[in-house]
């Protein structure tokens, strides 16, 4: 008999049953999400993978096949306890009604009723999944309507909508895309993960600016970079009047080009961003090294300015992902930032100076203390040039094409550094005044911002590198490749090659613009998780799946700048046109989809 417990417990722990499965947590789920106010309700919309909801029996039929016919009540009770009771909205301090649920729909991952408020409201309502559709449980996606009751509170386009979400249980990692519709057409789009806590649809302007400071001192503060370029800078400076200058310049410099970047005059191309973090551990190293051989500390503001130049394209990138959730207040946004930022730098000021000041006077020699800091700021970038410059170097450069676009991007960029030697020209009386001491001649300092201006010169878009057509080369060979690995590895399971290639692509996609392909990719596949790749995975999927259907690799890379997309005409050669390809002028949907920071979110 103990034999038999043994045994019976050994069966128990190796043999796997088939619920435990079914109650797995996704690794990803998208969320999809309109939000509605429409006078005495708010109605929203939702759309979420079925597999996301767990502990509820749903009817099936066959080998784990939905039955559709038998299902609505089940679907009703999972959109209850995984959405509805998930979510409270308020109107400024005053919170509105508990969500109802409305009515629910099963639809299948390929459905684009989605893809506008009018759509999924009509689907929702009118558009049931067919009884007989065959489809497992786990590629559903349940779309729910709910109604939230204002409690006599009108809700109109100027409301102080606040939103609080709860689904971040529904997968280990779990992104929300809403969508804000009001009354005049016009939307916003917010997209988060996790459970981001109260989420303000349409701010007003000092509940932009308050959020913005948090997020600069935030940025600031966890920037163990920025944090060390300041230390170089202040490290061998005692005075106050120099210290100020030095600061001033930074502060200047990174404002510039933060405010650049946020309003779209950057330079957009894919090498840019990692050739800002390569730069910004140069320039950490630069500082550190010049404190160990000697610093010039009464030039040392035109340092910090040229180096502030590229920390303010650093500071952007950080701030990129937020402006999300600015509203209509952009500039204040910006100025909040910015404002947040500069706190942060002089808090730690005020710390670190005064301790390097009371360790330089209590024992430690000046400038053994300097030179020994400077070493270990100096072995930390290091590494970090290292491994920066090492990423930089995976990122192919596409000369850019010398036609009237580029020449536009080049006055451009030629402005802007006009702007910055002139507010550098400014600096340099200030710090005369300051320092009560001559600074290099005007023309070095001419010299060196223009140097440090060369960034705003480099093409602020790819979009005049796009050829005409997916036939002159529009991805590269190690595009392809790896584009190869990543639909064997997500999309295998429930496509194949022949799916995405061969006439049924043709009479799909040519004569379409290329943004429509990589937003139907980035949106929709891989079917078990749409929307859950990185941005540089659907570029390679859609790289892989050209090259399928005959177009040629080039030196061009793929890349999901809209304009760029949108400028490619999917196309074959003239003798493998097939006859009946549409001549497809632009669709409303090119204009549908905005790029946002690894992922495609919809724009209505």
């Amino acid at each position: 008999m103990p034999f038999l417990y043994s045994l019976l417990v050994l069966l128990l722990v190796l043999v796997p049953g088939h619920r435990a499965h079914a109650h797995e947590v996704p690794a990803s789920v998208v969320v999809r999400s309109y939000v509605k106010p429409d006078g005495a309700r708010v109605r929203l919309l939702v759309r979420v993978p079925l597999e996301s909801m767990r502990d509820v029996s749903f009817p099936t039929r066959g080998a784990g096949l939905l039955d559709v016919a038998r299902a609505e009540p089940t679907l009703r009770d999972a959109a209850q306890l995984w959405i509805a009771d998930g979510l409270r909205l308020r109107v400024g301090d005053r919170a509105l009604g508990a969500p109802h649920v409305i009515a629910v729909r099963a639809a299948l991952p390929s459905d684009r009723a989605f893809d506008s408020y009018d759509s999924a409201l009509r689907a929702v309502r009118e558009s049931p999944l067919p009884a007989s559709t065959d489809i497992p449980v786990g590629q559903v996606m349940l779309d729910v309507l709910l109604d939230v009751p204002t409690a006599g509170i009108v809700v109109g386009n100027g409301a102080d909508l606040v939103l609080e979400p709860k689904w971040a249980h529904l997968g280990v990692r779990t992104t929300t895309v809403v969508t804000l519709v009001l009354n005049d057409g016009t939307a916003r789009v917010i997209t988060f993960d996790g459970d981001p806590g109260a989420v303000r649809l349409d701010p007003r302007w000092w509940h932009a600016a308050g959020r913005f400071v948090v997020t600069g001192m935030e940025h600031m503060v966890s920037g163990i970079d920025h944090l060390l370029f300041v230390l170089c800078l202040v490290l061998p400076i005692r005075a106050m009047r120099p210290l100020v200058g030095v600061v001033t310049a930074f502060t200047i410099a990174h404002s510039i080009t933060l405010v650049a970047s946020a309003m779209g005059f950057a330079p957009t191309v894919l090498w840019f961003p990692p050739l800002v973090e390569v730069l910004i551990a140069g320039s950490i190293v630069y500082m550190a090294l010049e404190n160990v051989v000697g610093a010039r500390v009464q030039q040392r503001w035109m340092i910090a300015f040229a180096f502030g130049l590229v920390h303010g394209f650093g500071f952007s990138a950080a701030l990129r992902d937020q402006l999300q959730f600015a509203g209509s207040h952009l500039l204040t946004s910006l100025a909040a930032f910015n404002v947040g930022v500069e706190l942060a730098q002089l808090a730690v000021l005020a710390v670190a100076v005064p301790a390097l000041r009371w360790m330089f006077a209590r024992g430690v020699p000046e400038r053994m203390g300097v030179i020994i800091a400077s070493a270990f700021i100096t072995h930390e970038a290091w590494h970090w040039l290292l491994e920066r410059a090492a990423t930089l170097r995976s990122y192919r450069f596409t000369p850019p094409v010398l036609d009237a676009l580029f020449l536009a991007d080049v006055l451009r960029g030629a402005m802007g550094v006009l702007i910055v030697i002139g507010v550098a020209w400014g600096i340099s009386g200030v710090m005369r005044r300051l320092s009560g001491a001559r600074v290099a001649s005007k023309a070095a300092a001419t010299g060196l911002v223009l140097l440090c201006g060369v960034a705003l010169v480099a093409p602020r878009t790819s979009r005049a590198q796009a050829p005409k057509t997916t036939m002159q080369g529009v991805y590269t060979v190690a595009q392809a490749t790896k584009g190869k690995n990543v639909f064997n590895g997500a999309c295998l399971g429930c496509h194949t090659t022949a799916s995405h290639m061969g006439p049924a692509f043709e009479l799909r996609w040519f004569g379409r613009p290329l943004s429509e392909l990589y937003g139907y990719l980035s949106n929709l596949m891989p079917k078990s998780a749409p929307g859950t790749l990185t941005e540089a995975e659907y570029v390679w999927v859609t790289a892989y799946i050209l090259k399928l259907n005959g177009m040629p690799a080039g030196k061009v890379e793929l890349n999901a700048e809209p304009d760029w997309l949108k400028a490619v005409r999917i196309d074959a050669a003239p003798s493998h046109a097939p006859n009946n390809a549409p001549n497809h002028a632009p669709s409303p949907l090119e204009d549908r989809w905005e790029v946002r920071r690894f992922r495609l979110v919809p724009q209505f």
